[in-house]
């Protein structure tokens, strides 16, 4: 076994962990598996690099400009924190999907009612990159809303316990589900605890669509070398202020942690695809969306005669199902063995595509993006399609007043910005609140995890709404493919995070 310091977890088996200090180092290793002649990378490491300081950051510069091998960079991986970003970039970061992972600071659980340094946590009108004449009235919008957020905030706790009173929920408890009234006390105040926490991220569920774009976030980047670049190519060619500033945060961070790996974003080539990414985004001219429905079912397969596909290609790549003949067969036998929705669809289900659109708030869209299987086409923010008012806010007219009073603050802005800026920079002072129209296209078996996944009990109640009237579309024009859909929650779900809360209060042993 290795000791605490030492480059690999084992000396003398095939599978080990490297953990050589530096980053560069351990993807410089690897690469080495291409071409060197020792059995063991261990024995390369103690002839080429223990000793050799620049051996890892002189592999990188030589292979980049003798090969142009980018592959390499792909074996280095780090460990990135992104602070105070605003929405709209963090969405710009989390758009490109390969080679990098994000963990995000969550609007539902997490309270925006604190200020720092006297501030509310939202981008400033120089980083938004927003002019002089209108930094006051950009100003004004966000300050308008985080001060109706803070203020409805309690009111809304108490408008949420008269809705879901304690004592008509029901609780697990172990194997058994009951209410409070028959609760031990110690199961009682369990159950208090569980119930308040779930109330809490209820009324955060419906506030956080009074937050503005603007509003600063903290992005968690795990990723390899060559997404990394990418990440700060992309950032480059943007038309806002805060991406092309962040673009060069990330460069200088990593410059010395991954050198001459990380100059691939910056050098001759880095400047042309920079200059290719920027082009292909001044091309695409924002119009403005139409109002559309929650969810269109736009296009789907043709069971029949996606059905003979299906077999063909399988047979063509030397496989048949066992005791299925044709697709009902088929879909009935994988129906029966999923027994929960972490068994996913086969993957000759990829092959069946579904395109779709979704008109929800931007506050919802959040969670849409995340799965990475969706090929998703999205414009610049907008006020264009009118806003979403939450429940709660929607049942108190008094709560109802002020809500539209901040929707019609900021579209006031965010016209009056777009006019004389244009669309990008607009983008700050949009509330998560206003409806955001995406085109999606996908396959089966990622439509069937995603579809599962966020109709579930935890799930933002506009999204699992959404989901539900895409899944009762889906049945009716593909009913043999959505019969392997089993775990697609049609319930409605007044506390959504209940069930999960009172789990918390069973792990914790109070």
């Amino acid at each position: 076994m290795g000791a605490m310091g030492d480059p690999f977890s084992n000396t003398d088996r095939d599978v080990f962990l490297i953990k050589v200090e530096r980053q560069i180092d351990r993807g410089a290793l690897l690469s080495r598996y291409s071409r060197a002649s020792a059995l063991d990378i261990r024995e390369v490491y103690r002839k080429e690099f223990e000793n050799d300081p620049e051996r890892g950051p002189d592999f990188y510069r030589r292979v980049f400009m003798e090969y142009g091998d980018e592959s390499v960079s792909e074996l280095v991986t780090v460990q990135m924190a992104v602070q105070n970003v605003s929405n709209v970039v963090s969405k710009f970061i989390e758009e490109q999907r390969i080679g990098l992972s994000y963990l995000e600071k969550s609007t539902r659980y997490v309270r925006y009612s604190v200020k720092r340094d006297g501030r509310y946590l939202y981008a400033d009108p120089d980083r938004a990159g927003i002019q002089q004449s209108l930094s006051g009235d950009y100003e004004q919008a966000c300050d308008l809303l985080f001060e109706t957020y803070s203020d409805l905030e309690e009111p809304l706790y108490r408008l949420a316990g008269a809705r879901y009173p304690l004592e008509e929920q029901v609780f697990q408890v172990g194997t058994e589900t009951m209410n409070v009234d028959a609760m031990s006390e110690g199961e009682r105040k369990a159950a208090r605890r569980a119930y308040e926490r779930a109330l809490r991220a209820r009324v955060l569920d419906d506030i956080r669509f009074l937050l503005p774009a603007s509003t600063l976030t903290n992005v968690g980047i795990s990723g390899n070398g060559r997404a990394l670049t990418y990440l700060i190519q992309r950032l480059r060619s943007s038309a806002l202020r805060e991406a092309r500033e962040l673009a060069s945060s990330i460069y200088g961070e990593l410059k010395g942690e991954l050198p001459n790996l990380i100059d691939a974003a910056v050098n001759r080539h880095g400047e042309r695809l920079t200059k290719y990414i920027s082009g292909i985004s001044s091309m695409m001219e924002p119009v403005a969306p139409g109002a559309g429905e929650d969810v269109r079912l736009l296009s789907c397969p043709d069971e029949a005669a996606f059905g003979r596909h299906l077999f063909s290609a399988m047979k063509s790549a030397g496989l048949v199902p066992r005791g299925a003949r044709d697709l009902p067969e088929l879909a009935e036998r994988i129906s029966s063995m999923r027994m929960d929705r972490r068994d996913k669809l086969p993957r000759p289900f990829e092959l069946a595509r579904y395109d779709f659109t979704m008109n929800i708030s931007f506050g919802a869209f959040r969670d849409v993006q995340r799965h990475r299987f969706l090929t998703l086409l999205r414009g610049y923010l907008n006020t264009d399609c009118g806003y979403v008012v939450p429940e709660l806010i929607a049942s108190d007219e008094q709560a109802r007043l002020r809500f539209v009073e901040a929707m019609e603050t900021a579209a006031s802005v965010h016209r009056k910005i777009r006019d004389v800026q244009g669309p990008q920079v607009a983008q700050y002072c949009v509330p998560f609140a206003f409806r955001y129209p995406v085109f999606i296209s996908t396959n089966l078996r990622e439509l069937c995890f995603f579809m599962e996944l966020r109709t579930s009990e935890q799930t933002h109640y506009e999204i699992r709404r959404a989901l539900r009237e895409l899944y009762r579309q889906v049945s009716e024009r593909t009913p043999i493919l959505a019969s392997m859909m089993k775990f697609v929650d049609t319930r409605e779900h007044g506390l959504g995070r209940l069930r999960a809360e009172m789990r918390k209060e069973a792990n914790s042993g109070n």
